[in-house]
C-alpha cells in the first residue's frame, strides 16, 4: 500500500507445473503458478497491477468481469488498452467499483494459444462486513484442462511434457493446477458454513457435483443472488467463463467426492482409477 494505492506484481512467463507426483506440464502462468495467484480487494480499493511480460510474444490481461475503463480492461485487439510486448511491462490501474463477488483474470491476447496454456487466475473483491461467525470456510477453486503430448491413452508417467494448446482433444483436467489424487483437500469440521467459489477461464463448461450435501447457490459471476432467489441444488454447471458462489453447512461427516461429473473429466489420460477435475471434502 502507497499513498492509499494497493499495488500488485504478476509476471507472465513459461511455467513448468506438477500436475501429478513426477507429472510436468510446461505451460504458461503467473508469478511461477498455474493457475496464478488469487487476487484479493476490497470494494473501493484503488490497484495498480504491474504486469511484467516474460513469455516470447505480446500479451495482456483482462479482468473478467470488473466494471473499470476501456483504457484498462485488456483487449488490445478492439480496445485501447496496449499489448504487452516481450520484456515489457504495463501497469493497470483502476478502482473497485464492484461489491464483493468472485471474478477472475485472463490474457485476452491471441486467446485461442494462451489461455488454453493456463493463463489465469482468480480476483476476489472481499466483503468488509461479513466475519467468521458468517462463513468458516472459504474456498476458490480453478478449473482448467489440457491436451499433454507425448502420452498414449491411459499412460501416465514422470516426464516433464509439452502442451498442445490448439488440440481440443484434452487429456488432463485439474482443480487449481492439479489432477486427483494430487489436488488439495477441502478441509472441514463439523456445523460450518462453507463457501466453494468455481471459476472456468478454459473451453469446456464442467458440471461440478457434491455428494453428501446440498448446496445453495448464492452468487453468479460475482453478482449476490437474493435469499429468496437461491436454489437448492447438488450439481452445478460451470461454463467458459462462468463462475459461481455455492455454500453448504457441514452435517454429514465423511470423506466426500467434489468433482466434475464428466466421466472422462475423472481420469487422467483415460486411466481406469479415478483422477481428472476431482478432489475430496474431508472433516477434521
Amino acid at each position: 500500500m502507497i499513498n492509499g494505492v494497493k499495488y500488485f506484481e504478476l509476471v507472465a512467463e513459461p511455467v513448468t507445473r506438477e500436475i501429478l507426483p513426477g507429472v510436468f506440464i510446461k505451460g504458461w502462468g503467473y508469478n511461477g503458478s498455474i493457475p496464478g495467484p488469487t487476487i484479493q480487494v476490497y470494494p473501493g480499493d484503488y490497484v495498480n497491477i504491474r504486469v511484467y511480460n516474460k513469455l516470447p510474444e505480446e500479451t495482456s490481461i483482462h479482468w473478467h468481469g470488473l466494471d473499470i475503463p476501456v483504457t484498462m480492461d485488456g483487449f488490445p485487439d478492439v480496445e485501447p488498452t496496449p499489448a504487452i510486448k516481450p520484456g515489457y511491462y504495463f501497469d493497470y490501474h483502476f478502482k473497485i467499483v464492484n461489491p464483493p463477488g468472485t471474478h477472475m483474470y485472463h490474457t485476452h491476447h491471441f486467446a485461442v494459444k494462451q489461455e488454453m496454456m493456463g493463463l489465469g487466475g482468480g480476483f476476489i473483491i472481499l466483503d468488509p462486513k461479513e466475519s467468521k461467525k458468517d462463513i468458516q470456510r472459504d474456498y476458490f477453486i480453478m478449473l482448467q484442462e489440457f491436451h499433454v503430448k507425448g502420452l498414449k491413452i491411459g499412460e501416465v508417467k514422470p516426464g516433464v511434457y509439452e502442451i498442445d494448446p490448439m488440440n481440443h482433444d484434452f487429456n488432463f483436467f485439474t482443480m487449481n493446477g492439479r489432477c486427483f489424487p494430487y489436488t488439495t483437500p477441502l478441509l472441514v469440521k463439523e456445523c460450518e458454513n462453507v463457501r466453494i467459489r468455481l471459476g472456468n477461464i478454459s473451453e469446456i463448461a464442467h458440471p461440478i457435483h457434491i455428494h453428501g450435501h446440498q448446496f445453495s447457490i448464492t452468487a453468479s459471476d460475482g453478482n449476490t443472488i437474493p435469499t429468496k432467489n437461491r436454489m437448492l441444488k447438488n450439481t452445478i454447471l460451470v461454463a467458459s467463463g462462468e463462475t459461481w458462489d455455492i455454500e453448504f453447512f457441514t452435517k454429514n461427516p465423511g470423506i466426500w467426492p467434489f468433482h466434475c461429473h464428466i466421466p472422462h473429466h475423472m481420469s487422467n489420460n483415460m486411466q481406469k482409477q479415478t483422477g481428472g477435475m476431482f478432489t475430496t471434502i474431508i472433516y477434521k
